[in-house]
């Protein structure tokens, strides 16, 4: 998913990342040209001819990366409330009860969660969404550990 474009001092063109569904490293471009990673660090062009070094930072809980250009970090989407956060995270509990089974389809979950925190709805409607999808994980859980067991006995 690309985040909105964000104008940073300095550097020559919006800057928009893609974040990776699950693993992988965020795909950054910069006035539409991929910035070329170095390590942990990103190359981005300045305004006056140079490069600008930049980091990008997931945080688990939090569907929007951050992106620190010259020691000042600049968020890539709107603040997003803790409760939202919990609510994202809730679903990866299945691990505690369901093991491996619990864990992947409570890593769905959350995967879904995040999504869910990135749209334009409002909080109580991305709220009520994660709930939905919470109990959905559960139901899938619940479905598909009855199967195996079935199919296994």
């Amino acid at each position: 998913m690309n985040t909105e474009p964000l104008h940073v001092a300095g550097v020559a063109g919006p800057i928009v990342i893609a974040t990776k569904a699950l693993f992988g490293h965020p795909a950054v471009t910069v006035g539409g040209v991929p910035a070329p990673r170095t390590g942990k660090r990103y190359a981005l062009p300045a305004v006056d001819g140079g490069v600008v070094q930049a980091t990008v930072r997931n945080v688990l809980a939090d569907p929007y990366p951050t992106v620190e250009v010259n020691g000042v970090k600049h968020r890539t989407g709107p603040s997003t409330p803790i409760f939202l956060r919990i609510l994202a995270m809730l679903p990866i509990l299945l691990l505690t009860v369901g093991g491996l089974l619990g864990a992947l389809v409570g890593a769905l979950g959350v995967w879904a969660n995040l999504t869910v925190a990135r749209t334009r709805m409002t909080t109580a409607v991305k709220a009520l969404s994660m709930v939905g999808i919470g109990l959905g994980t559960v139901i899938v859980w619940l479905a598909v550990a009855v199967a195996l067991n079935v199919a296994l006995s």
